[in-house]
């Protein structure tokens, strides 16, 4: 996979897991009002974690990184997205049923995903300025799990 392809793809997932987090908070706002602003909050940083990927390429294009050519990163890519456009379609064949709790889960499904998946770049990233933004997207990810576990509790 190109360097360009793999940004591409990074920022990809953090997109559609922003677009995942606005359906929630669109589709909960009448049911579960309470839950809105906290998957809005959950969009917003995702959409920053998009930006960051844009940042981690320009730093990549001037670094020598081969984590990029590892065929790996392909397919834990590729599940993302998967697992992304998969539980946007449980999520959407099922809201109804759901309660707060379901909901919280799914998110929490996908941000421990998230957290895997961005440990296993920065393990793999030898250039340590792309360390540095996985290990930071990592504290976010962890981030918006300790939010959506605070939330659960109230």
């Amino acid at each position: 996979m190109s360097t360009a392809k793999l940004f591409y793809s990074l920022k990809e997932a953090e997109n559609r897991t922003a677009d995942l987090y606005s359906l929630i908070s669109l589709n909960s706002s009448l049911k579960y009002p309470e839950l809105s602003p906290l998957f809005e909050s959950l969009e917003e940083d995702e959409k920053l974690h998009a930006k960051q990927i844009d940042m981690m390429h320009q730093i990549f294009a001037e670094t020598e990184d081969s984590f990029v050519s590892d065929p790996d990163a392909d397919r834990l890519i590729d599940d993302f997205l998967h697992f992304i456009e998969d539980f946007k379609k449980y999520f959407l064949q099922n809201f109804e049923k759901m309660n707060t709790g379901d909901i919280l889960s799914l998110a929490l499904g996908i941000e421990n995903n998230l957290v895997e998946k961005h440990r296993q770049f920065f393990v793999q990233a030898t250039d340590p300025g792309i360390k540095k933004l996985f290990e930071n997207l990592t504290f976010g990810d962890r981030g918006h799990i300790q939010k959506l576990q605070d939330f659960e509790l109230k």
